[in-house]
């Protein structure tokens, strides 16, 4: 895994550290400070901020959501204590296989550590393969996008992220490689292309379907689930 150059916005990663990031946003933020101290070391800011703010406060019961929510960020916290921290600079021959490190959060989800033992299913758009999570909130799905593969030109109706776990692609926007995050929003149209030498892996999560671009990809876009 090279080094990370792409990171969530800065308002996403206060969002996360809040709990107001819908779930299957939060995964993939989840996901992505396992890989980055950088990122990790400012969600804890922001927890340590909103907790100053909390204790002025009058306490107030928790609803069942909120309870969950709260039980769901301390298991996350504790597989985080057991990442290394050098996973985010990378820099020992052990941790260049990284890149086929799947996070602990989709081990969790998915029962295998794997990624070429996952169950994925192809979509009716050529060179897309998709596993699709439930999150209860949101979208979220696995991608995998063949070598070469181009996705079809589309801009978001939401927020959309999403993490590279293996390979890379490039669009408009640079070069995104493993550990990199892609944060998107209805202002941004794009065709990410996959890298030649290898499938590229991600975890895309989102609040609203993607808006495709041409009429092809509009007539398939029911199928693919996007």
């Amino acid at each position: 895994m090279s080094r990370i150059e792409h990171h969530p916005n800065e308002d996403t990663l206060l969002s996360y550290a809040a709990g107001s990031l819908p779930a299957a946003l939060a995964l993939v933020v989840g996901c992505h400070i396992q890989f980055c101290p950088h990122c990790r070391s400012q969600v804890r800011a922001g927890e340590s901020l909103g907790g100053e703010l909390m204790s002025a406060l009058t306490p107030k019961a928790l609803s069942n959501r909120a309870r969950e929510n709260v039980l769901e960020r301390l298991a996350l916290q504790e597989s985080q204590s057991a990442a290394p921290e050098a996973v985010g600079s990378l820099k020992t021959a052990e941790a260049n296989s990284a890149q086929d490190t799947m996070p602990s959060l989709l081990r969790n989800m998915l029962k295998e550590a794997d990624f070429d033992a996952l169950p994925w299913k192809k979509t009716i758009a050529p060179g897309l393969k998709q596993i699709v999570l439930d999150c209860g909130e949101g979208q979220a799905r696995l991608l995998r996008i063949a070598a070469g593969q181009k996705m079809p030109v589309h801009s978001h109706r939401g927020s959309e992220l999403t993490l590279i776990l293996r390979g890379g692609y490039s669009d408009k926007l640079g070069q995104f490689n493993a550990g990199d995050v892609a944060d998107l929003d209805g202002s941004v149209e794009h065709q990410p292309v996959a890298d030649d030498d290898m499938d590229c892996i991600c975890l895309a999560g989102m609040d609203a379907p993607l808006a495709f671009k041409g009429w092809l990809a509009k007539l398939i876009q029911p199928f693919v689930g996007m």
